[in-house]
């Protein structure tokens, strides 16, 4: 162990050649661990282990990948990229169109709510946290919209509970 690096092991570290700087980070906070420490055993240990570390060669980073045949969907997004300009024409129609079912939705949602239904009713609820929600992030509603369109569309696909339940069995003859 040498002097320096016991008596001031971040100015030790700061000297080292820098190398990897994750590596260098390491060694940085484990100087830094060491020199919190009053003198005595737990220093020495702290300042061993530190130059232990920094006299460990760093390891060489992995070869080059070896080339591997491309994914399925690599090779759709290679068939897709020549078409560019029209998917980007896809997308901001689809853009249009999510704002305009949005506005829609906003309009039904916003037609007046009777006044009898109290202010814990359901409908009123829901009428009030949609509207606030478009006031804060009209984003955020339309993706929660389009998830809720999503598993309105699903919920046709449902199996009904009953044809999950197996069928009632037989009960066991009377013991007369």
């Amino acid at each position: 162990m040498t002097m320096d690096a016991l008596d001031d092991p971040v100015a030790w570290v700061a000297a080292q050649p820098a190398g990897d700087p994750v590596r260098q980070r390491v060694l940085e906070a484990l100087a830094r661990r060491a020199a919190a420490q009053p003198a005595g055993a737990l220093r020495e240990r702290l300042v061993a282990r530190l130059v232990q570390r920094s006299q460990i060669e760093p390891a060489t980073p992995p070869a080059s990948r070896p080339a591997r045949a491309q994914s399925p969907l690599a090779e759709l997004v290679a068939q897709l990229q020549p078409a560019g300009p029209e998917l980007r024409n896809v997308a901001a129609h689809r853009r249009t169109w999510s704002a305009l079912r949005l506005t829609r939705r906003m309009a039904e949602v916003s037609a007046p709510v009777p006044e009898h239904l109290g202010p814990l009713n359901s409908q009123v609820l829901v009428t009030r946290a949609l509207q606030q929600l478009q006031a804060l992030s009209p984003d955020y509603l339309q993706r929660l919209l389009s998830q809720l369109d999503d598993l309105a569309a699903l919920a046709p696909l449902q199996v009904p509970e009953a044809a999950d339940k197996p069928a009632r069995k037989p009960s066991a003859p009377r013991r007369r």
